[in-house]
């Protein structure tokens, strides 16, 4: 004990053993860690952190507070309302002291200077509550059991936290009706998961990887309120590979249960429940997205939305609800491109791009069609959300649609200066992306909102009976726009008489590959009847034709023999 607490002072003796826990004697390393669960199951032992979250206990936490018998309830209650604006800072530290057990959090504001050098040089260390499960007395209470059957020779409480919910992960993605996670564990679990989503050095593995990525990419982000992770996310791009790895891993989990995404929670909450009061948990990103665009939406809630579109737009791994609906689809169409990818890398689009194409052709099971149409309605609105458009067409969006770009309004104005410049556009990977877009828009005319917008009367008045989908509401237009009884709204007019001349330059330059693309094209065409039509008299043509000389080279056979 002198090795460590020689110089500091007795109020202090126990944390700095909590920090040198592993280096201890057996003895006294069991003392230890009786005194921190006894810490763990009642604050009250901690008079000076009572006295200073007195504000946030009378509020938020009396109820507990009242109760002799605390069993760690209060510290929870503390933790979460760590950010409520009635918590000071000496309170503040305190609580992130029971999560981190670092040397400076006694509640007392004084800070480093009385902290012995052998424990100051540990500062800031990862929690003891984090090495142990047993400490968290509430945790050990409620996942005793199912630590002991499905985790049993894990130690460090941040690996059974994680080996827990890998499990209730699995049991929920293979629909099993009996979760092998006991409830009460699956509800603790939940506090210690959120716990740990608000600040990075709660997750161990996670810090340690992308400590050096911290140092020099985020180096004036405090911790806390989830803002490192945050500054990591939207860092990717720059991050080391191991750090990269983790980050995505951990967005595969945030995108599959989205309480567990800290900044969406704290930003969108009002929203939240305003809108998703009912929804499931699991589905509160979906709503958002559902109402993304009314007007009552807070912006900042709207941007961050945004942010976490253009995150699951990466890879189909990131979208769980699009990854179930294509589960056949994916390995049918885009295997190829899952072959050539590393595993924790996002795959910058690719397959999402690979399965709109499949859309545009009409070969997807309905539920992957029903997803892609949804993903291909918001990139027709808004170009961030399309990563391959953005990555190949950057130069382009800067020289031809700069203005449109600069107003940042997801009205696919973007979209349509490219559509409408398309004979400019050098770059063969942003011709590609924007003919990719024009195929799409063949094939459904809601992927397509300018042109669904201008036409939107005509298509109550003329089409109306006509289901969409298929493209047979665009089949429709075209034939009322050949028609020349029919009177289309002038922009209406204007907007499919272009996208016409747009097609045919895409069938010059873009021609299929071989017949059963051709026969593809054919049948996604919004004119595929008066294509068909056509051939079909082709045919008869040529049929009759083919009658009509048989019969003539018989006779003159049969004239020829009786010569």
């Amino acid at each position: 004990m002198p090795t460590y607490v020689n110089s500091v002072q007795t109020t202090h003796e126990l944390e700095c053993l909590q920090d040198h826990m592993e280096e201890l004697i057996p003895d006294c390393r069991e003392i230890v860690g009786n005194l921190t669960e006894l810490e763990s199951e009642d604050i009250q032992i901690e008079a000076l952190l009572m006295r200073a979250c007195e504000p946030i206990i009378q509020g938020y936490c009396h109820e507990v507070a009242d109760n002799q018998i605390d069993s760690g309830d209060l510290m929870e209650c503390l933790i979460q309302n760590k950010h409520q604006k009635e918590m000071n800072e000496k309170c503040m530290v305190g609580v992130t002291h029971f999560q981190l057990v670092i040397m400076w959090s006694d509640g007392t504001g004084r800070g480093e200077d009385q902290v012995s050098l052998g424990c100051t040089e540990f500062i800031p260390r990862i929690s003891i509550q984090m090495k142990d499960f047993r400490f968290s007395y509430k945790f050990k209470m409620a996942c005793k059991e199912d630590v002991l059957k499905l985790c049993p020779n894990i130690k460090q409480k941040v690996d059974v936290v994680i080996c827990l919910s890998t499990t209730v992960r699995n049991d929920t993605l293979q629909d099993l009706k009996e979760q092998r996670v006991s409830l009460k564990c699956r509800k603790q679990l939940r506090v210690e998961e959120l716990e740990m989503s608000e600040d990075i050095r709660l997750e161990p593995k996670l810090y340690d990887a992308c400590k050096t990525d911290i140092t020099s990419i985020c180096p004036n982000i405090p911790f806390g309120n989830a803002q490192i992770i945050e500054c990591l996310k939207e860092s990717k791009k720059q991050l080391s590979p191991t750090c990269h790895q983790k980050i995505f891993k951990l967005q595969e989990t945030e995108m599959m249960d989205p309480e567990l995404d800290y900044t969406l929670m704290r930003v969108c909450k009002q929203m939240i429940k305003r809108f998703c009061s009912d929804t499931d948990p699991k589905n509160i990103l979906l709503c958002l997205k559902q109402n993304k665009n009314t007007e009552t939406m807070d912006p900042k809630c709207k941007q961050m939305i945004t942010k976490r579109q253009i995150t699951q737009n990466t890879d189909y791994r990131l979208n769980p609800i699009l990854r179930k609906s294509c589960k056949a689809d994916i390995p049918k169409f885009c295997q190829t491109i899952i072959n050539n990818a590393r595993d924790d890398t996002e795959l910058e689009g690719l397959v999402i791009s690979c399965l709109k194409l499949k859309y545009a052709d009409q070969r997807l099971s309905p539920d992957c069609e029903d997803q892609i149409r949804v993903i291909i309605q918001e990139t027709a609105l808004d170009y961030r959300l399309d990563p391959q458009l953005q990555m190949q067409c950057s130069e382009e969006i800067n020289s031809l649609c700069g203005e449109e770009a600069a107003a940042q309004e997801p009205t696919g104005q973007v979209e349509e200066c490219l559509k409408m410049n398309l004979l400019k556009i050098k770059s063969p990977g942003c011709k590609k992306e924007v003919l990719n877009m024009l195929k799409e828009s063949k094939a459904d005319i809601f992927v397509d909102p300018v042109l669904h917008t201008a036409c939107a009367l005509d298509i109550k008045h003329h089409c109306a009976a006509i289901p969409p989908g298929k493209g047979r509401q665009m089949s429709c237009l075209i034939e009322a726009l050949q028609d020349k009884m029919v009177r289309l709204q002038p922009e209406c007019k204007k907007r499919l008489q272009d996208r016409l001349d747009m097609w045919s330059y895409a069938a010059k330059v873009a021609p299929a590959d071989g017949f059963s693309d051709l026969a593809m094209q054919v049948m996604s065409s919004p004119s595929k009847n008066y294509i068909l039509s056509v051939v079909m008299v082709s045919v008869c043509v040529l049929f009759l034709g083919g009658l009509l000389c048989g019969r003539i080279t018989k006779k003159v056979t049969r004239e020829l023999k009786d010569r």
